[in-house]
């Protein structure tokens, strides 16, 4: 009776086991933040400071955009996406790739 105790426990501690890994291997996989990146946003003015942006639409884990930038300290940074500089900025930044 103990023997088939402990072996259905180990069984599902397994089963348990395996699910936790198939589930951590499928949100890394698709490279998915399981949360919103930015916490806070920065909305003063520092283009001159900025060395790269990256622009994260909504998605099922954060319902806002996330506009993320690299200064040239290589200290990341989330923008303001309401700030009118920010959208000037972007909007420049989209017709020097058009």
């Amino acid at each position: 009776m103990k023997t088939s105790i402990r072996m259905l426990a180990s069984l599902v501690a397994l089963v348990l086991f395996c699910l936790t890994i198939t589930e951590g291997m499928s949100l890394s996989g698709v490279s998915v933040e399981p949360r919103c990146r930015c916490i806070k946003t920065e909305s003063r003015r520092i283009g001159n400071l900025i060395a790269k942006v990256e622009i994260f639409p909504p998605s099922p884990h954060c319902k806002d955009t996330e506009i993320i930038a690299t200064l040239k300290t290589h200290e990341d940074i989330c923008l303001d996406p309401n700030a009118p500089w920010v959208k000037r900025f972007i909007d420049k930044m989209l017709a020097k790739k058009n």
